[in-house]
């Protein structure tokens, strides 16, 4: 088991996280999505499972930089917003 450390918001993370060089990449990505779910005036329980229809939790994990997710989930979080891929990497 990933021993935890405190990071981002003071949230627990796993310190094999924590470590990645790419993390503050998928940051930057989990922000951005936030930013524009919240433009469109959807929590992130309703664009999960109305608008993008994948688990609230994992939405979550995308947002703050957790996971590392695939071109599928990117796909379908762009359409849900309506913007282009390339919208939600350019940063």
């Amino acid at each position: 088991m990933a021993k935890y450390g405190k990071h981002n918001q003071n949230k627990d993370v796993p310190i094999s996280i924590k470590n990645d060089q790419y993390l503050p990449y998928r940051e930057k990505l989990g922000e951005r999505i936030k930013e524009l779910r919240k433009k469109r005036g959807h929590t992130q329980e309703s664009f999960a499972l109305d608008v993008v229809k994948m688990n609230v939790s994992y939405l979550a994990k995308i947002e703050n930089g957790y996971v590392n997710t695939s071109v599928n989930y990117l796909i379908r979080i762009a359409k849900g917003l309506n913007v282009k891929v390339r919208d939600l990497i350019e940063f």
